[in-house]
């Protein structure tokens, strides 16, 4: 499952009423910083200060539906320097597959 952290940390900042450059600063990184954290491989420092000061869970930021305390499974696995996303157990099944298929284990 791809998610797309930049648009959902975009929609989440829209509905409070701040910038994407108003969150950079409340977290204290310079606004291209965010930027490429957003859209590369980011820190889960970096990304537990953006939820902290979103006022959202880590997982919230990985939600395809933007619905907060809901009772669905939230996963990130980063194996090899890719980060796997999961919001329900299917998800996590295929991308545990995936890595074993790529280091040739059988489940």
């Amino acid at each position: 499952m791809k998610v797309n952290l930049s648009a959902i940390v975009k929609d989440l900042c829209r509905m409070q009423g701040i910038t994407l450059k108003d969150l950079a600063h409340k977290i204290g990184i310079a606004p291209e910083s965010l930027s490429r954290t957003l859209n590369g491989n980011p820190q889960l420092s970096t990304l537990e200060a953006i939820a902290s000061n979103l006022g959202v869970n880590l997982s919230d930021l990985f939600s395809t539906s933007h619905e907060t305390n809901s009772a669905s499974l939230h996963s990130i696995i980063v194996y090899n320097g890719n980060t796997y996303v999961s919001d329900n157990l299917n998800n996590l099944i295929s991308s545990i597959k995936e890595i074993c298929t790529k280091e040739g284990i059988e489940l």
